[in-house]
């Protein structure tokens, strides 16, 4: 029992075939077929050069066709050449505002402007619109990024960037038109169109044998068209311009032949026998297989070659193996040869025609390699993989183009030339500045975005699509560009205090400098601002930034050497004392008091801790009390109070290490005097017998003699 059926017609350069396909239970059944030639200069490489010719040629197999099933036929199934596929790849992205998180809509107004992007490179003249020249056919992403870093979905997330690399292809819309001018004119409508390679791989390399990598190579009269699967897809598309005409050709120069005698001696071609024709001089010739064979060999051999290196650059090295379709694979030697230039064994190189296609069932006579394109079209058709060429309308603008059962609204509104960007409203146009040295991006605010109906009911970019929709979009409106002040980007409240210092209100705020000037808090930033920042953290950085040295080096001199002294800040918060760390903040009461360089901080308080003491001095008992020495300040008294100022001259008695000193023999003369003799003319000091001078130190116990000169001494 059929389910559905289809005229599928398979336009090539050299003939036309149509057939009428059914979907069954068990496949597909082909109910009739018709063949017809293609008129001279009709196509080229397989591009309609004469399109009445080519309609002459579709009438004539639709009227048989009609005739056969007593039904009317009124639309077809058609594919365009492999040639005319094209694929470009294209990336999108833009800046998200703080908290933005992706909407669906968003996501796929990014994924059509990457496609937007590459349907740039096929063309510079837009004036029509993005799709002016092109159609595109699909696309799929690559892959999303989020702040630079790959993602798997972008929908639901917030961050700072959103990107998107898709892959898409496209037709020529010239392509596109000349088919349907040409089936309109044979007065047939195009149902679904396809591309020649994806028909033949949907039959002969069907998904679940596509995790192997493996070349179709179909060779036609004017192209041979290749496609490569791997990994579960369709990786790859080619053409190479050299097919069966290259081989006809070559019989018609060497045997001096019309092309269309050539071309009957070369589908004709049978080991086991001659063929018989009449050059145009009008000999009768009688060619042998093996005669005919030398002559076309060294161009299959360029064939073979040609196709080799385009499935090799396609796929990155030889295939695992290679499947011929296409009329022009018949031709002998060329599945051996190709075999040799990829360096596989011959097995795997190998012709495929209509007994490898278990599921197709009908007309057993309509067969061969050259079939399998047309009933790919048709199975294709009928398995809802072809794409739709349908109408819509948009703003009132009447469009037409290709669509699968996937396609959205939003590819509508690409179609009619609409900037993705203008869909979803896009926030401004983002900058960045240097904050310390560190890049900032300041993304613009956020847009208003485009109000889309269908058919008079709200809908989103996602939406499907249908022939015959009427869509209305009104534009959003992108964001403006980001308008901030220093004081928001800094956070004017963080960085501003209000005080009391000494008594007196004071207000500061942190110094900030923009390309090298400083600027005020209500500054507006601009793009590529270069922005230094010195905070104010601590009591410490607010005397630096009032210009209050904590510490001020004095220069003196203390007997004849010049030493710095440091005068340090007392810093107070009410009435505490503080360190200089603490942290800042407003409503402090500081002051502060410098505290001065005494000399009390150069010499030790007189200390209480060492006794007076007692000591024999020539035999008499001495009791020695500590005194003060007298210190000079630029050659007057000073006390110990007196405040050290810049240059000052200070001298003491260099035997003292603190105010008093230790006691020394000179300590003895404040209380004891010595005799005459020793006054009058010195003499030796001895201290526990042994020699000393007058700085030598004494101690308790100690015993002291004077001797004068004449006198004598014992030993020590």
């Amino acid at each position: 029992m059929y389910k559905d059926e289809v005229l599928a017609l398979d336009i090539g350069t050299r003939t036309i075939a149509g057939l009428i396909l059914a979907s069954t239970d068990t496949g597909f059944e082909i109910r009739d077929a018709s063949l017809q030639p293609q008129l001279p200069g009709a196509m080229a490489d397989g591009q309609i050069h004469n399109i009445d010719a080519v309609a002459s040629s579709i009438a004539k197999i639709k009227s048989e066709l009609e005739a056969n099933s007593n039904a009317p036929l009124t639309k077809a199934a058609v594919a365009a050449a492999g040639r005319s596929l094209m694929t470009k790849t294209g990336s999108s992205s833009f800046d998200l505002a703080p908290g933005q998180r992706l909407s669906a809509d968003e996501v796929r107004a990014l994924e059509l402007d990457a496609v937007r992007q590459a349907v740039k490179q096929l063309s510079s003249d837009n004036s029509g619109g993005v799709m002016h020249s092109y159609l595109c056919v699909g696309y799929s992403v690559i892959q999303y990024y989020l702040d630079g870093e790959p993602i798997g979905a972008l929908q639901g997330h917030q961050g700072q960037r959103a990107q998107a690399d898709i892959i898409a292809t496209f037709l020529p819309r010239i392509v596109i038109d000349s088919l349907g001018t040409a089936l309109n004119s044979a007065g047939l409508a195009m149902d679904t169109l396809t591309l020649e390679p994806i028909a033949a791989m949907h039959v002969v390399v069907p998904p679940t044998m596509r995790m192997l990598n493996i070349a179709l190579v179909d060779v036609g009269a004017g192209t041979s068209d290749l496609a490569i699967s791997a990994d579960g897809t369709v990786k790859g598309y080619g053409m190479v311009a050299y097919a069966g005409d290259a081989i006809t050709k070559g019989i018609a120069d060497h045997f001096l032949l019309d092309f269309k005698v050539a071309e009957q001696v070369k589908v004709e071609l049978r080991c086991d026998q001659d063929s018989e024709c009449k050059d145009v001089f009008g000999n009768t010739l009688r060619l042998s297989y093996d005669e005919v064979l030398a002559v076309i060999r060294p161009r299959v051999e360029i064939l073979a070659d040609k196709i080799a290196q385009e499935v090799i650059r396609l796929n990155g090295g030889s295939p695992k193996g290679a499947i011929l379709i296409g009329g022009g694979s018949r031709v002998p030697g060329l599945a051996q040869l190709l075999a040799q230039h990829l360096k596989l064994p011959e097995n795997l190189v190998r012709i495929r025609d209509r007994e490898s296609l278990e599921i197709v069932h009908g007309l057993p006579h309509f067969d061969g390699p050259e079939v399998i394109t047309p009933i790919g079209i048709g199975c294709t058709h009928l398995d809802g993989r072809s794409m739709e060429l349908i109408h819509v309308t948009v703003n009132e603008q009447h469009l037409q183009f290709l669509t699968m059962a996937t396609s959205t609204v939003g590819e509508a509104l690409l179609h009619a030339g609409l900037k993705p960007a203008e869909l979803v409203g896009r926030p401004g146009t983002a900058f960045t500045v240097e904050l310390n040295g560190r890049c900032i991006a300041l993304p613009g605010s956020l847009g208003q975005s485009a109000v889309i109906t269908k058919n008079g009911e709200p809908c989103e970019l996602n939406a499907p699509l249908v022939d015959g929709d009427h869509l209305q979009v009104q534009p959003g409106e992108a964001g403006s560009a980001p308008c901030i002040t220093l004081g928001e980007f800094v956070d004017e409240a963080a960085h501003s205090f209000s005080l009391t210092f000494n008594g007196s209100p004071l207000t500061v705020r942190a110094t900030l400098r923009v390309n090298g000037e400083e600027k005020p808090f209500d500054y507006v930033l601009q793009d590529r601002d270069q922005i230094l920042l010195t905070p104010l953290t601590d009591l410490e950085d607010l005397f630096e930034h009032l210009g209050i040295p904590v510490e001020q080096e004095i220069s003196y001199y203390l007997n004849g050497e010049s030493k710095e002294a440091v005068e340090r800040v007392e810093v107070f918060i009410g009435n505490s004392k503080k360190s200089l760390k603490t942290p800042l903040q407003s409503g402090l009461e500081i002051s502060y008091v410098r505290r001065p360089f005494t000399l009390r901080d150069l010499f030790t308080e007189p200390s209480t801790s060492i006794p007076e003491i007692t000591i024999k001095v020539n035999g008499e008992p001495i009791t020695l009390t500590r005194k003060e020495v007298t210190l000079l300040v630029n050659g007057q008294e000073a006390s110990l109070d007196y405040k050290i100022r810049p240059h000052d001259r200070i001298e003491y008695n260099p035997g003292s290490t603190g105010v008093l000193s230790a006691y020394i023999v000179t300590d003895i003369f404040r209380d004891y005097e010595p005799d005459g003799e020793f006054a009058k003319k010195g003499g030796n000091i001895l201290v526990n017998g042994k020699l000393a001078g007058f700085t030598t130190t004494i101690k308790h116990g100690d015993n002291v003699e004077f001797v004068p000169y004449g006198v004598g001494i014992a030993n020590s």
